[in-house]
C-alpha cells in the first residue's frame, strides 16, 4: 500500500509540476535539495570534544604496569622518586588527551609524533621539539657570530674574540643540554627499536609492543622485560645465587638488584690502631671504616698527650722545637716534628740579599751586603730595583709612566704601582642581548652575566618569566592549575594553560535536570548534556495503534531556530546557528504486524503504521486449465486466495504443446497446449546401415520409443532399433586377428571374435621354414614362430662366414689405402728414406668352440620336439 500512496504523491506533483515553465521548476527542485541537505548537515553536526574519545580503566591498567617499581634509595637517591613520575608517564601515554606539550600547551594525541627526554621522559610534538631544537641553535649562533674575529675599539687597539661556548640546545622541561647532532629527526616507539609506530587500540600509544631491551639501571647486565613503555625501567626483577658482602654467609636467591646484600653479622676485623676491632655489620673486605674509638695519644715530639680518636694516629702540637742545632748557637724553630733536627741551616752556602754572590761563613756571623745593584724585579713587573743590595723587601716602584685604563677608553701619568681605572661605563650588551653591562671600566672580556628578571608573559598568559633575563623564547611555565569537574567530586592537577580543554574523568552520575521524562544515566561533564539514547517507552499516538513507541528518545530534541523571514523563502544563507529543544511527535509505528498479501501467496510481517494488503509482486502461479502452465501475472486479487487453481482475473494459456517428446525425437507436437499424451511421431527419418553402405528407411515414432509406454523393456526396445538400422548384409569389419567378421551388418564390436579358425601361416626366424595352423588353436596354443632346423643353422653359419670375409677384406683395403697415403706423404715432405718394415701376420690355431656346437644342438632337439607335437594335434 506504501507503493501505491507514493504513486498518487507522484501522480500529483507531476500534474502541479507540468503547470509550470521548466526553468522555475528546475530552480525549486534545486532549491529543495539544497534546502534539504543543508538541514541535514545542521542536525549531524556535534561539537567535538574530548570527552568523546574512548574511556580506558586507567587504575587497574596503571597498577599492573608499574606494581614493579620498587621505592628503594640507591647511590643517586632518586628512585624514590620513581613510581610516582612513572605514573605520571603512562597516565600521560594512556589518556590521548591528558598528555600535553610543554612547547605549544597543546594536547599529545594518539596518532601524533612524539619526542621523549631521555632524562626527564617528558614528552613533546616532534614538529615542536624540532622547530624548538632550531631556533636555540640559530640564535647562539647569531650571538656568536658577530666575536668570531674580534674587533678593534675606538683607539684603534685590536680586541681579540672571546671563548665561544659550544652549540647546543636543551630541554624545555629538565633544561639538560643536548649536541646539535642529537635533534630529533625520526618518529621513533618509546624503545627507539621501530620508526614510525602505528597506532593500535589494543597498545600504548607511540609504542610498538616488542620488549623494551633497554639496559637497566643501576646496570647489572640485564635488560628491560616489559612491553615497549614510557618513562624509566624498573629496577631488575631477575634473581640471583650470591652471597652477602663479607662472604661469610651461604649463598642464596635475591633479586638481582638488591645482590649486594648484608648479614647480621659483626666484622670482628682488627682496625689499623692495632687496638679495636671493626664493629659494623656486614662489609667488604679490607673497607673497614676508620676507628671511632678515642685513646691517650701523644704527639710528634712527645710533649704532650691528648685523647683523640684511634683514626688519627699521628697530630702534632704548637709547641716550637727549640732543640739547638750540633753548632750549639742556634736553636730548631720548626713546630712539633719527630726525629732530629738535622744541620744549622746557617752553617750551609749563603748568598748576599740580592742572590749574586755566594759564601760559607760560620753560623754565628752574618753575610753582609755585597754593594751591588739590587735588580730584583718589583711587583709591578715591569721594572727592577734600582738600590744597592739590601735585606728585606724591595720599595714599590715609582717610575712615572702613561697608563691606559682597563676599557681603553683613557689614559693617564701615575706611578708604575698604581692602577688606573676610569669612570666611563663599558656600553657592551650583556649576554641577555638587552641590557648594557654598566660597569666602570669594563675591559669588554670580564661583562658578568645579566642579573635582572626576565619578567615576560608566559604562553599561559598568566605568569611571568622568573628566569634570569635570556635571548630567544622563555621556557614554558612550569607551575600548575586545579581543575574541578561540574559537580565539583573530582579534581586534577594540569599544566598552567591547559584548564579550558583538560579532560577530567568524573564517575559521577550528572546531575543537571533531564529535559525529558527519562533520568540521566551519563557521567559528568563539561558541555551541554548529550542527547538521550535510551527508548521513548510512551504509548504511540501518532497512529492510534496503542504500541509502546520503541524509538529514541524525542521529548527533547536539539533542533536548529531560524529568525522570522518576514514571508522570504528560506535559503540556506537565512539558517543561523542558534538551536532550541523541541518535542518531536512520534514516528511511525514499526510493530511488526502479520499481513497476508491480496493474492494469499505469502504472510509477512509488516510495520503497524503501514499494515494494508497489498501485492507481493510475486507471479500468481495458479493452474491453469490447461493443466501445463501457470498464471504469469502479478499477485492480484480473486476470489477465494485459497483456491490455486485458475479463477477470475487469472490470463489464459495462449501456448503451444509443451510435453517432452520420446527422447532423441525432435519433431514438435503440431497440436496447441494439451493434457498428454501427444500423438505418434508419423516423420520418416532416413539414414545409413552400420555398415554405411546402404540407406535404410523407418518411422520416428518406431525408432525412438520410451520405455514401458507399449509395453516393451529396454533390452527389446534396443533390439527393434539395431534391426531397423541393420541392411542384413555380411558385415565389413575385421576381428581383432585380422579376419573378416561372418554376421551380419551390426552395431559396435563383432561378436565371438574367438570362433574365427581361419588358417595362419608360421615361419621360422630365418623364414625358411612355415605350416599352417588354424587362427583359434594358434591363439589359443600362443605359437608365433617355429624353430629352425639343422639346414636353416648351416645356411646361417655360412651367411655369417661370408660377412666376416668380406669385413675383413674391407679392413685390409682400407690399410693398404692408409699405407699408400702415408709413404705419399713421407716423399713428399721427408728427406729421409725410411725402410719399410714388414708386417708379420700372426695366425692362430682355431680352437673348437663348444658352446656353439651345443647351441646348435639344442636348437635341432626344439624343432624336432615341434614337429612331433604338431602331428600329435592333427590325429
Amino acid at each position: 500500500m506504501s507503493g501505491f500512496s507514493n504513486k498518487k504523491r507522484s501522480a500529483g506533483t507531476a500534474e502541479s509540476t507540468q503547470q509550470k515553465p521548466n526553468g522555475i521548476k528546475r530552480f525549486e527542485q534545486s532549491h529543495a535539495k539544497h534546502i534539504a541537505a543543508a538541514q541535514k548537515v545542521l542536525e549531524q553536526y556535534t561539537p567535538s570534544s574530548d570527552e568523546d574519545e574512548e574511556e580506558l580503566d586507567e587504575g587497574q591498567i596503571l597498577d599492573s604496569l608499574y606494581k614493579h617499581y620498587k621505592p628503594e634509595a640507591d647511590v643517586t637517591g632518586t628512585s624514590a622518586l620513581v613510581p610516582q613520575k612513572t605514573a605520571s608517564f603512562f597516565e600521560n601515554a594512556l589518556h590521548s588527551g591528558s598528555a600535553t606539550c610543554l612547547i605549544c600547551i597543546g594536547s599529545i594525541r594518539r596518532a601524533e609524533a612524539i619526542w621523549a627526554c631521555k632524562y626527564c621522559y617528558c614528552f613533546f610534538h616532534l614538529n615542536c621539539i624540532q622547530r624548538w631544537s632550531k631556533d636555540s641553535i640559530a640564535q647562539l649562533k647569531a650571538k656568536l657570530q658577530p666575536n668570531v674575529q674580534g674587533y678593534y675599539n675606538n683607539l684603534g687597539e685590536f680586541v681579540p674574540p672571546k671563548h665561544n661556548r659550544t652549540l647546543q640546545w636543551s630541554c624545555p622541561q629538565c633544561r639538560k643540554n643536548y649536541t646539535p647532532e642529537e635533534r630529533p629527526t625520526e618518529y621513533k616507539c618509546f624503545c627507539g627499536k621501530e620508526t614510525n609506530p602505528q597506532t593500535t587500540p589494543f597498545l600504548l600509544p607511540h609504542s610498538c609492543g616488542e620488549l623494551c631491551g633497554k639496559l637497566l639501571q643501576p646496570t647489572c647486565g640485564h635488560t628491560c622485560m616489559l612491553l615497549c613503555h614510557p618513562g624509566p625501567c624498573p629496577p631488575c626483577s631477575q634473581y640471583a645465587n650470591t652471597s652477602c658482602m663479607c662472604g661469610k654467609s651461604t649463598k642464596k636467591s635475591v633479586r638481582c638488584i638488591d645482590k649486594e646484600w648484608k648479614c647480621n653479622r659483626k666484622c670482628n676485623e682488627i682496625l689499623p690502631c692495632g687496638e679495636h676491632k671493626c664493629k659494623e655489620l656486614c662489609h667488604k673486605p679490607n673497607q673497614c671504616p676508620p676507628c671511632t674509638s678515642t685513646s691517650m695519644q701523644s704527639c710528634e715530639c712527645g710533649n704532650e698527650v691528648k685523647k683523640r680518636n684511634c683514626s688519627e694516629l699521628k697530630w702534632h702540637c704548637n709547641k716550637v722545637c727549640g732543640s739547638k742545632y750540633s753548632c750549639g748557637s742556634h736553636t730548631c724553630k720548626r713546630i712539633c716534628h719527630s726525629g732530629p733536627c738535622g744541620y744549622c741551616p746557617l752553617s750551609l752556602p749563603r748568598s748576599c740579599p740580592c742572590g749574586k754572590t755566594q759564601k760559607v761563613l760560620p753560623c754565628t756571623e752574618a753575610i753582609e751586603p755585597c754593594g751591588d745593584t739590587c735588580q730584583k724585579l718589583l711587583t709591578c713587573g715591569l721594572h727592577t730595583c734600582t738600590q744597592r743590595c739590601h735585606r728585606g723587601e724591595c720599595n714599590l716602584c715609582i717610575i712615572i709612566t702613561k697608563k691606559k685604563c682597563r676599557c681603553g677608553m683613557h689614559e693617564k701619568e701615575l706611578p708604575c704601582w698604581k692602577s688606573f681605572t676610569c669612570e666611563t661605563k663599558c656600553k657592551q650588551m650583556r649576554d641577555c642581548g638587552k641590557h648594557a653591562c654598566n660597569k666602570k671600566c669594563c675591559d669588554g672580556r670580564t661583562c658578568s652575566q645579566c642579573d635582572k628578571v626576565c619578567g615576560k608573559p608566559l604562553s599561559c598568559q598568566k605568569h611571568k618569566c622568573q628566569s634570569i633575563c635570556h635571548e630567544g623564547p622563555c621556557y614554558p611555565c612550569n607551575q600548575q592549575s586545579q581543575v574541578n569537574c561540574r559537580c565539583g567530586k573530582t579534581s586534577k592537577r594540569v599544566p598552567c594553560g591547559r584548564e579550558r580543554t583538560a579532560r577530567i574523568m568524573c564517575m559521577e552520575i550528572c546531575r543537571i535536570p533531564s529535559k525529558c521524562h527519562h533520568p540521566n544515566t551519563h557521567r559528568c561533564h563539561k558541555n551541554d548534556c548529550p542527547p538521550c539514547n535510551q527508548k521513548c517507552g510512551q504509548p504511540n499516538n501518532t497512529t492510534g495503534c496503542e504500541h509502546i513507541c520503541e524509538a529514541k528518545c524525542h521529548a527533547a530534541v536539539k533542533v536548529p531556530k531560524q529568525n522570522p523571514t518576514n514571508g522570504q523563502v528560506a535559503n540556506v544563507w537565512n539558517i543561523t546557528k542558534k538551536f532550541e529543544f523541541k518535542s518531536l511527535p512520534h514516528p511511525p509505528c514499526e510493530k511488526p504486524v502479520t499481513v497476508t498479501c491480496i493474492g494469499g501467496h505469502e504472510v509477512a510481517n509488516w510495520p503497524c503504521s503501514n499494515s494494508r494488503p497489498s501485492s507481493c509482486q510475486r507471479l500468481c502461479n495458479r493452474s491453469l486449465r490447461c493443466g501445463n502452465h501457470k498464471c504469469e501475472l502479478v499477485c492480484h486479487s480473486v476470489p477465494d486466495i485459497q483456491d490455486m487453481k485458475e479463477q477470475i482475473g487469472c490470463a489464459r494459456c495462449q501456448q503451444g504443446c509443451f510435453i517432452p517428446r520420446p527422447e532423441g525425437c525432435v519433431h514438435p507436437c503440431p497440436r496447441p497446449c494439451h493434457p498428454p499424451p501427444c500423438q505418434p511421431c508419423d516423420k520418416l527419418i532416413k539414414t545409413k546401415c552400420y555398415c554405411g553402405l546402404t540407406q535404410v528407411i523407418y518411422k520416428c515414432s518406431e525408432y525412438f520409443v520410451n520405455e514401458g509406454v507399449v509395453g516393451k523393456t529396454k533390452e527389446e526396445i534396443s533390439a527393434q532399433q539395431e534391426r531397423l538400422k541393420s541392411c542384413g548384409n555380411r558385415c565389413l569389419k575385421n576381428f581383432p586377428c585380422g579376419h573378416r567378421c561372418h554376421t551380419p551388418c551390426h552395431a559396435g564390436k563383432c561378436p565371438n571374435p574367438e570362433l574365427c579358425r581361419k588358417k595362419v601361416r608360421i615361419y621360422c626366424e630365418c623364414k625358411r621354414l612355415k605350416i599352417e595352423i588354424a587362427c583359434d588353436r594358434q591363439r589359443a596354443s600362443g605359437q608365433t614362430t617355429i624353430p629352425c632346423d639343422i639346414n636353416c643353422v648351416e645356411t646361417q653359419a655360412k651367411l655369417a662366414e661370408q660377412q666376416r670375409h668380406e669385413a675383413e677384406k674391407l679392413r685390409q683395403l682400407e690399410e693398404a689405402k692408409n699405407r699408400a697415403e702415408v709413404e705419399q706423404f713421407d716423399k713428399r715432405f721427408n728427406k729421409r728414406k725410411y725402410k719399410e718394415r714388414k708386417v708379420v701376420v700372426e695366425t692362430r690355431k682355431k680352437q673348437i668352440n663348444w658352446q656353439l656346437i651345443g647351441i646348435y644342438g639344442g636348437i635341432v632337439v626344439a624343432i624336432g620336439l615341434a614337429i612331433a607335437v604338431a602331428f600329435y594335434a592333427e590325429s
